[in-house]
């Protein structure tokens, strides 16, 4: 299968193609402005200039488009985050249907919804009402409906990540393993208990197993899915995740507590989290790596530290 990433010298792309080729077989084009530090065949692609995406895409039976690249945010004009992250997205969809492509694979982000603690409900999910605080909160919503819109009208298959991030924590290699000499282990603990950047997957396995799961299901054709650190908390847990976080978190992980306190983590109150069951019941994903993975690997090494 024939795999076009855009933005593929960012840093998902980077660290997610090599696994999707080695791990998986798959042929990738990485596409960016820039070329990438890697071996794949590249093709340079400005995304806001129909005809560079035309060109780029035109003629090499492509089957899937993971489209990443994007303008992040406070990195230009409201004009550029239109450009890029607007009209950019639809020159992909629409360079897709016009080559045959058959799965566009957009990022958008969990900010095109809310910005977590201002959400209405908890835990949040794809329902959650829509406000915007930046540009690029309203250029992640609209390109979320540019991919319904072509799904709707001309039947391109086209699945949106509204995505809570991908933050990679070194020393926490892509197999799991915390390698003991390198790893800041309050900080990796931290993600999963929603501190630092809260509830970003911290993994490039997980990464790759959540564009892979929307790869390969075929009875998926399109919808919005919220990828990120599952947490198990519910709705009656948000006003003691407040005032007692650790409570809440021993309850759920039995041993925590403790375990927090050997590696001095201060855990603040935790006003959000993600609810990833969509993704889990209709795509088959849900991250690998969890809390209880860290908390064994540990123990099990205490000995050795």
């Amino acid at each position: 299968m024939k795999i076009m990433v855009t933005g593929a010298a960012g840093l998902c792309g980077r660290d997610m193609a090599p696994i999707l080729a080695k791990h998986y077989g798959y042929d990738i084009i990485a596409s960016d402005i820039r070329k990438p530090d890697n071996d794949f065949q590249f093709v340079h692609c400005d995304i806001s200039k129909p005809e560079d995406v035309q060109q780029a895409i035109k003629g090499k039976d492509i089957d899937v488009i993971i489209h990443l690249a994007t303008l992040q945010p406070g990195q230009g004009p409201p004009s550029m985050s239109i450009d890029i992250n607007v009209k950019g997205t639809c020159n992909i969809l629409e360079a897709a249907l016009k080559n045959s492509v058959k799965r566009v694979i957009f990022t958008s982000s969990v900010w095109a919804a809310s910005r977590g603690p201002s959400s209405p409900y908890q835990p949040i999910d794809e329902n959650i009402p829509c406000t915007y605080e930046d540009m690029y909160d309203i250029t992640k919503h609209m390109g979320e409906q540019l991919c319904e819109y072509f799904y709707t009208k001309y039947g391109l298959s086209a699945i949106a990540f509204r995505f809570c991030g991908y933050a990679p924590i070194e020393g926490f290699s892509t197999e799991g393993d915390i390698l003991w000499d390198k790893i800041d282990l309050p900080a990796l603990v931290g993600r999963f208990c929603g501190t630092g950047p809260s509830f970003k997957l911290t993994n490039a396995w997980d990464l790759t197993q959540a564009f892979r799961a929307a790869i390969e299901n075929k009875n998926i054709q399109h919808g919005l899915f919220l990828i990120g650190v599952g947490m198990p908390f519910v709705q009656e847990d948000a006003e003691d995740l407040k005032k007692t976080p650790l409570v809440v978190l021993e309850r759920y992980y039995p041993g925590v507590s403790e375990f927090i306190k050997e590696i001095s983590l201060n855990v603040p109150p935790i006003t959000f989290w993600y609810n990833t069951q969509k993704a889990k019941e209709h795509l088959g994903f849900s991250p690998k790596f969890s809390l209880q993975d860290v908390m064994r690997q540990y123990y099990e090494n205490k000995g050795k530290l």
